[in-house]
């Protein structure tokens, strides 16, 4: 598959490969998550988001204008917290629980 010349391109490129390919809704589940929650707490993000984006994207591309980060024991505790006491957050945590799943990481656990 070669590199598109334009935004446009980029996105009609994108769109193909989240219709009907074998891999679209876990595509779709992790695009989902990466923007990352509803919400200023940044200790939700960095426990949720940014080990999504890392996953995702190991070479940490437009790093200038993102945060990634590594996992830590912490981070899954903040995790399990939200997920027991339900800090929506708009539908996150369903975005982030697919991400976590379509990427094979322990949501609950430091990966």
């Amino acid at each position: 598959m070669s590199l598109p010349r334009t935004l446009r391109g980029a996105l009609k490129q994108v769109e193909r490969m989240l219709t009907n390919q074998s891999y679209s809704a876990n595509l779709w589940d992790i695009m989902s998550c990466v923007r990352g929650p509803d919400s200023r707490n940044k200790r939700i993000k960095h426990a949720t988001t940014t080990i999504i984006r890392s996953a995702a994207f190991p070479s940490r591309p437009c790093e200038e204008r993102s945060f990634y980060g590594e996992d830590s024991a912490k981070r899954a505790e903040i995790r399990k917290r939200l997920f027991k006491n339900k800090e929506d957050f708009n539908h996150f945590r369903q975005h982030c629980e697919a991400a976590f799943d379509a990427l094979d990481l322990k949501l609950f656990e430091e990966n």
